[in-house]
């Protein structure tokens, strides 16, 4: 778990303090990427991935290419590391079976749209995947992983939080330096609003840009009813900003960190809260997954779907590693 600081938005002092220590990390990283053989399966691998730490909007991104590929015929499978997933192995994840503390709760979540395989040996369960009827992979984050020979390689970007101050990890956000990212992109998706797709393209100098943005797909309470909403994702600011723009009245937003247990007592604060500020507890799919059972009853869900600005351009993309199957 972690909460991002908030010198990683803009640079600081402590953001210089720590350049020694990001200068190790890119070293260290590279080196590793360096000394790896990429395996490559026999099925087309999509890899989905970004530049920072924490959320940029690769989740949905997976859900909505997956729906794009059934489309085309085919059957994708997702692989995932299972961010703190504690089964061992190659494990295909089961959403009517599992708990999101053995398999982590992005692939919980993923697992509802596709079949999902958690392994931190992605190797291992691409092959499985195969074996049991996967037609292409879909990496589940993994950019910064050799491993894995991948034939598309996507980068998703969330066009209001950018790259934050533009350091690596850890006197900024960035798993590495946005050139060397940029450069084995094959195409860059960014999520949300800010300036026209062309114009960030244009500024990273990125040939193939796509945007896509979020609709919601469920009123969960009626617009300027009261509002407690709660979110431990990798930037929960986010979440708040996306309920106020559509009309909520947020009378209280209680932030935790990327991936948080939530528990009884942390349930029992936030119904007091919402109890006395006369209003509905809301949170993320996400989140929702991580919530105490006896308590889901009690908190409103805002679902999100991702929608491709140019659908037909992303199919063409998906076309180069993956034709249309009758």
């Amino acid at each position: 778990m972690f909460k991002s600081p908030n010198f990683w938005k803009k640079k600081s002092f402590l953001s210089y303090i720590l350049l020694p220590v990001a200068w190790l990390y890119l070293k260290i990283s590279r080196l590793k990427m360096r000394s790896v053989h990429s395996y490559k399966l026999s099925k087309p691998v999509i890899c989905v991935g970004n530049l920072v730490m924490g959320g940029a909007g690769k989740t949905p991104t997976v859900i909505a290419l997956v729906a794009m590929l059934k489309k085309m015929g085919h059957t994708p499978h997702i692989l995932s590391r299972g961010y703190g997933a504690v089964i061992k192995g190659i494990k295909k994840v089961d959403p009517e079976r599992h708990h999101y503390l053995e398999v982590g709760d992005e692939p919980l979540m993923l697992s509802q749209f596709a079949p999902t395989w958690v392994c931190p040996n992605r190797i291992q369960a691409g092959k499985e995947a195969i074996k049991n009827g996967a037609t292409v992979l879909i990496m589940d984050d993994g950019f910064q992983n050799k491993a894995l020979e991948k034939d598309l390689n996507l980068l998703v970007v969330d066009s209001i939080q950018g790259f934050g101050n533009q350091e690596v990890f850890p006197a900024g956000p960035l798993r590495e330096p946005v050139k060397s990212g940029l450069h084995r992109a094959d195409a860059v998706f960014f999520i949300g609003g800010g300036n026209s797709t062309a114009q960030k393209a244009s500024a990273l100098g990125v040939d193939h840009a796509f945007k896509a943005s979020f609709i919601n797909l469920t009123e969960p309470v009626q617009k300027g009813e009261r509002v407690l909403a709660f979110s431990g994702i990798g930037y929960p600011e986010k979440f708040q900003l996306t309920l106020k723009r559509a009309g909520y009245k947020l009378v209280e937003f209680a932030s935790f960190a990327d991936h948080y247990p939530y528990t009884i007592i942390d349930m029992e604060r936030l119904l007091k809260a919402a109890d006395i500020k006369k209003a509905q507890l809301m949170t993320t799919s996400k989140d929702f997954i991580r919530i105490p059972t006896p308590y889901k009853e009690n908190v409103k869900v805002f679902k999100i779907n991702l929608q491709f600005e140019a659908p037909e351009q992303v199919e063409e993309l998906l076309e180069r590693v993956v034709p249309f199957r009758e």
